[in-house]
């Protein structure tokens, strides 16, 4: 009875953690449709768990300990990764994040601590990165050299990559710039503490070697944003 409620307890926990980025911000993305799917499976679980057999509660448990253990794995390296911090780069590549609602508080926070890292180290240049626009503006990348001047940072300092999709491309895109300026391979690499680890690989295939400028993540969408950068690892893995 007690595993039961408590089944019931993060199913109901769970439901409410993955709506809030829909019902506030209307996301919607691989991270909180599959924690929702997850935590109402569970809530059905612990309330009817009585109507399965032994051998299907077994299988569950199994399937949920490897689980478990993949997200132990990836978070190892995620932490491992974000400790690895930037401390005299001379590239600064800031990456580009948005939703279709608008700015998102994570570029926002970007920029932020992508101008504090390029106030402390004068020589610094910086890479912005993204095509994508929503309306609100052209690209990501235009967004951030606006939000880094606005901050003090000089547009001479600043170049901007309006190719790249999604974080492979920003890493190719940017390497390109970097072998055609000659400048340097080692780069600091800004975005969010949980993305530092597949930036790295994707900055590694790149021929980069990535330190880590971490930018701290709402509460609200850390578990959504969280769930979907598993996948996003996983099928970097697997794209090896």
């Amino acid at each position: 009875m007690i595993l039961r409620l408590i089944l019931m307890a993060i199913g109901i926990a769970g439901i409410v953690i993955f709506f809030l980025p829909l019902g506030k911000k209307g996301i919607a993305n691989a991270g909180n449709i599959v924690g929702l799917i997850l935590s109402v499976f569970v809530l059905l679980f612990g309330t009817f768990s009585w109507l399965f057999s032994r051998n299907f509660k077994i299988v569950l448990c199994v399937i949920a300990l490897l689980i478990l253990l993949l997200l132990i794995i990836v978070n190892v390296k995620m932490s491992k990764a974000k400790n690895n911090i930037a401390t005299n780069q001379d590239v600064v590549i800031v990456l580009g994040c948005t939703y279709k609602y608008g700015i998102s508080e994570e570029l926002k926070n970007r920029i932020k601590e992508a101008a504090r890292y390029l106030d402390k180290h004068p020589n610094a240049l910086c890479i912005a990165c993204g095509k994508v626009g929503n309306g609100y503006y052209d690209t990501e990348a235009e967004y951030i050299a606006v939000g880094l001047a606005k901050y003090g940072i000089a547009k001479s300092r600043i170049i901007t990559e309006m190719s790249s999709t999604n974080t492979m491309e920003n890493f190719k895109y940017a390497a390109q710039i970097i072998n055609e300026k000659n400048l340097s391979r080692s780069v600091a690499v800004v975005t969010n503490e949980f993305h530092q680890y597949r930036s790295g690989i994707y900055a590694s295939r790149c021929r980069l070697n990535a330190a880590a400028i971490n930018v701290r993540t709402t509460k609200m969408m850390y578990p959504t944003l969280f769930v979907r950068e598993v996948f996003a690892i996983i099928k970097c893995w697997i794209s090896k």
